[in-house]
């Protein structure tokens, strides 16, 4: 017999109005079943794994509401997206997209621009300026494109993002221009910018089908740059069923192997010009966790979705290094509940002061009932060279994040939503919105499908 876990509203996959839908668990796994009035019924699977599905359930945290609401004037889901009034969640990572330029014309982008555009300073300022009146504090952002390291004013923004106050700031790119230009390495060592850098995997047809040309050369020659450099650099892999989902096991091997601080794997979403590949590419989240689980350092078990945005949004598992090929899974070193707590509606765990003291404590625990015997000569070295750091000060959010960025390697899954797989009950939780010169905070995929049109006119 099916089960039906709830009803919510969708889009017709021919005229791409709202369907009324239910998510229903079907042969142990999860479809999102639709009816529009004009073309019937239709549904798509949103989880090949009906236990991971269930399992997700747990993990619904209460919402946290941005401190004001940037469109106040709500007409309905999606015309009143910025946040709206009935919004259910917060900004955790904005993402600001500074131009429409781009040095590749990749095929699984997520983006088709309309319009050509590239953002002033003072409009960019704006917009950071909007995020932190909204919600109160900022710790990451997120600069994206078009290919931003291509915008003249690039090192403004960096430097004005650091003297607002913003932990961390990100930087979307192809990596390609640092093969050419040093002193981008150089600026990005110097304001300690994170290059979010497209890595794919290893095999020429793998970027040649993605990225309309072979990158694989150039993408171990970029990561050898930022190495060298001592830039921070987090790993960023789009996956399509048949393409590259078999390589997910060595792209997490070869993540753990290197100085990346976190590797963040999408599964392709069929909006903008992405919208040439077939639903039979897609891959769901739990295809996603199982293919991860095969890496030496992921044990089954390690993930669970994040719990301040929709659960079926983002899954992720943070990593204690222990050793230069040992590492220990934050969420068995806490405990589930504690663990819980520690990463609800924050950007790094133990930014906050109960979130660091519960990691310090835990870390106290560990080392006053561990040996050398037991957990290893070097694993405990590095535990008591970070009980150091850590009691060297009182807490600052800024010595956490330093501290957790060094501490801690993070594995994150994003599955955006296309028109196949639109909700708008996930829509109502996105915590990863696009900032907009008007104010408008529009959450990330609703842009993706409804509005790039609109917002880069």
């Amino acid at each position: 017999m099916n089960k039906i876990f709830h009803h919510t509203q969708a889009l017709c996959p021919v005229c791409k109005s709202t369907a009324h839908a239910r998510v229903v668990e079907k042969e142990d796994k999860v479809y999102l079943e639709k009816f529009c009035s004009a073309h019937g019924f239709s549904e798509v699977l949103i989880s090949s794994d009906a236990g991971w599905y269930r399992e997700s359930l747990h993990y619904v945290k209460p919402k946290q509401a941005p401190l004001q609401a940037n469109r106040g004037d709500f007409k309905g889901c999606p015309e009143s997206c910025g946040f709206c009034p009935e919004h259910q969640q917060h900004t955790c990572l904005p993402v600001i997209e500074i131009t429409s330029e781009c040095n590749l014309a990749c095929p699984v982008c997520l983006k088709r621009f309309k319009h050509d555009f590239r953002l002033t300073r003072d409009v960019f300022e704006n917009i950071i300026d909007t995020l932190i009146r909204c919600e109160g504090k900022v710790d990451v952002v997120n600069i994206s494109g078009g290919e931003p390291t291509l915008h003249p004013e690039l090192g403004e923004f960096l430097r004005l993002t650091k003297a607002k106050g913003i932990m961390q700031t990100t930087v979307s790119t192809n990596g390609l221009l640092f093969l050419t230009q040093p002193g981008l390495l150089h600026l990005f060592s110097e304001t300690g910018a994170l290059a979010a850098l497209q890595f794919d995997g290893f095999k020429p047809q793998t970027y040649e089908h993605l990225r309309g040309r072979d990158l694989s050369t150039q993408k171990r020659e970029i990561i050898d740059l930022l190495e060298k450099e001592g830039v921070r650099y987090s790993l960023v892999t789009t996956v399509a069923k048949g393409v590259n989902d078999s390589e997910i096991r060595d792209i997490a091997d070869f993540f753990f192997a290197s100085q990346a601080v976190s590797l963040m794997v999408q599964p392709i979403a069929l909006t903008g010009a992405a919208e040439r590949f077939t639903i039979k590419e897609k891959l769901t989240m739990p295809d996603v966790v199982h293919a991860l689980e095969m890496s030496a350092h992921v044990k089954k078990g390690d993930f669970n979705p994040l719990p301040c945005s929709h659960f079926s949004c983002f899954a992720l598992a943070y990593y204690f290094i222990l050793g230069s090929d040992r590492f220990l899974n934050l969420k068995e070193f806490l405990g589930n509940e504690d663990y819980l707590n520690v990463i609800a509606n924050k950007t790094l765990p133990g930014l906050d002061t109960d979130g660091f003291t519960v990691i310090r404590n835990k870390l106290y625990d560990v080392w006053s009932l561990a040996d050398s015997g037991s957990l290893g000569e070097q694993a405990l070295k590095r535990i008591q060279g970070v009980l150091r750091d850590v009691s060297k000060a009182d807490f600052s959010p800024d010595k956490a994040f330093s501290l957790g960025v060094e501490a801690m390697k993070a594995i994150f899954i994003h599955d955006f939503m296309d028109a196949s797989t639109f909700d708008f009950g996930r829509l109502i939780k996105c915590c990863n919105p696009y900032p907009q010169p008007d104010g408008r905070f529009v959450p990330m995929c609703a842009q993706n499908v409804f509005f790039q049109e609109k917002l880069d006119a």
